[in-house]
């Protein structure tokens, strides 16, 4: 089942799914849900599901088998930052506003290449793309896991025009920070959300075990949304990453 818009206050799950089984899920509470823009907050210590090696180890443990070992599902705690998610209708990318975990102090953007979002009854869900962008606090961009991405498809988790494509999409998110649209003229680096607001909550479920990965299929040139409104901070409430 799925909702047309969540509550301002609303604990929700935002969930990543990738093609081989593995998965990141992430215990968010949503702060605006319309036609524009679905906005959550991610804060420090809030719980996720974090997939790692059998082993333990990170999958960027060792690169050129990141997308190949054997791994398993794990429950911990998002550490260090705290993020505000930025997602569009029918956009293929998210933005992500950066705070310090403990003094709330901006970081900058992250944008970060993934599926045009679908719902649940309690999830957000979509899948990241492997690349992304890095927006500093002065605007300046770089692109992160570019050899990543080359590796996907040494793997053939991705083929040669799905993995242009996701290039074209970080080409947009970086035209949309050279000519300052939205989200990223939108104020939301100024975000503080209200202290008295518990640690979201995270759904029930459980370790799964990844199947052999498959080749996706190719993503969807996405659309232009609507321009949100300016940010103002939720009156009451009720990630993986």
């Amino acid at each position: 089942m799925s909702v047309e818009h969540w509550l301002p206050g609303t604990e929700i799950t935002w969930r990543y799914e990738h093609h081989d089984g593995r998965h990141w899920e992430y215990g968010v509470r949503v702060i605006r849900d319309d036609a524009a823009a679905l906005v959550v907050w991610q804060p420090m210590g809030a719980p996720m599901r974090d997939t790692i090696r059998v082993d333990g180890r990170s999958l960027r443990a060792h690169k050129p088998t990141m997308f190949s070992a054997p791994t398993r599902v794990v429950d911990t705690v998002w550490k260090r930052t705290s993020i505000l998610r930025i997602a569009m209708p029918g956009r293929a990318w998210s933005v992500w506003v950066y705070f310090d975990g403990a003094s709330g102090a901006f970081q900058g953007w992250y944008g970060n290449v993934e599926l045009p979002y679908w719902r649940e009854a309690d999830a957000v869900i979509s899948r990241d793309e492997v690349l992304d962008v890095v927006i500093a606090p002065d605007r300046t961009t770089r692109r992160k896991d570019e050899d990543e991405l080359e590796l996907a498809v040494q793997h053939g988790l991705y083929s040669e025009a799905q993995a242009r494509q996701i290039i074209a999409t970080a080409q947009e998110i970086e035209a949309a920070v050279s000519a300052w649209e939205s989200p990223f003229c939108d104020g939301w680096e100024r975000f503080r959300p209200d202290p008295g607001w518990p640690i979201p909550r995270l759904r029930a479920g459980g370790a799964q075990t990844p199947s052999a990965p498959s080749a996706p299929s190719a993503p969807s040139a996405p659309s232009a949304p609507s321009a949100p409104s300016a940010p103002s901070a939720p009156s009451a409430p009720s990630a993986p990453s």
